[in-house]
């Protein structure tokens, strides 16, 4: 059939709709933020109030030290690092799940691309991304060993990392759709999630009966590499690491879309 949905139909009705993308996710942050003191500053300082946080309880509080020598503005740039791509991650995937069941007003219009709503909800988490990563670029020359060339890579990672984000976006919109406590359910599991990737702890401490779970995580492959690249100013040393990340977006997002476009024609009778 001519008409026949599909992953890439999805893909490519988003890009058709790219002025209406952008104009929903510039107005999705202009409400975030609209009525506060000091408005799109909180993108900033949220996760600095977090990393303030983690750091007293982990370094100052418990005095964890992961490897010998170990400063406490090393520790803080690590963190800070696995925290930016945790958090824009974890709030995309969360926005991007309710996103078809908040905008039943929108679904219920005639023509109307769903599409555009979960991907709009991982754009405005990216865009929170970028200015957070700014911030941690400019404490990585200010308390850190300064900036290499491989920072210019950073950005295809962040990518990546979306386009996995957004492909699981889709996929659980789809469910949420069917099954309202789909989203309790991520957020619960991203609060496990997050102790169970590398974000607060290196890689290297994970127990070797465990290391399953740690090769399997998508998200700790991309902590990882941000980290090799920003911290460690090297090209990840695994290359199965960076299959893996790139391996994960595609499947993620050519499922997702898949699924979306299988269950969009149905939206609009079930919200």
């Amino acid at each position: 059939m001519a008409d026949e949905p599909s992953g890439l139909s999805e893909l490519a009705l988003l890009w058709r709709s790219r002025k209406l993308f952008r104009a929903l996710t510039a107005n999705d942050l202009n409400v975030r933020y609209l009525g506060s003191s000091i408005g799109f500053f909180w993108t900033v300082v949220n996760p600095v109030i977090e990393l303030a946080t983690y750091t007293f309880i982990f370094y100052v509080l418990l005095d964890v030290r992961f490897h010998v020598g170990q400063t406490t503005g090393q520790y803080v740039l690590r963190l800070f690092c696995g925290m930016v791509a945790w958090n824009a991650f974890a709030d995309g995937l969360v926005r991007a799940t309710s996103a078809i069941t908040t905008h039943a007003h929108l679904i219920r219009k005639v023509n109307f691309p769903a599409v555009v709503l979960p991907a709009q909800m991982v754009a405005s988490a990216v865009v929170n991304q970028l200015f957070r990563t700014a911030v941690l670029l400019l404490a990585t020359v200010l308390i850190g060993d300064g900036l290499s060339w491989h920072v210019l890579l950073l950005p295809v990672f962040m990518l990546a990392q979306s386009a996995f984000c957004l492909g699981l976006g889709m996929f659980l919109a789809v469910l949420q759709v069917q099954f309202r406590d789909v989203a309790h359910w991520v957020n619960a599991t991203l609060m496990i999630g997050m102790f169970m990737t590398p974000v607060v702890y290196p890689a290297s401490v994970y127990p070797d009966r465990f290391k399953l779970l740690l090769y399997s995580n998508p998200m700790a492959q991309y902590i990882g590499i941000y980290q090799n690249l920003l911290m460690e100013h090297r090209l990840p040393t695994a290359a199965t690491s960076v299959l893996y990340a790139f391996l994960a977006a595609a499947m993620a997002l050519v499922v997702g879309a898949s699924v979306f476009s299988h269950n969009r024609r149905r939206f609009a009778d079930l919200v």
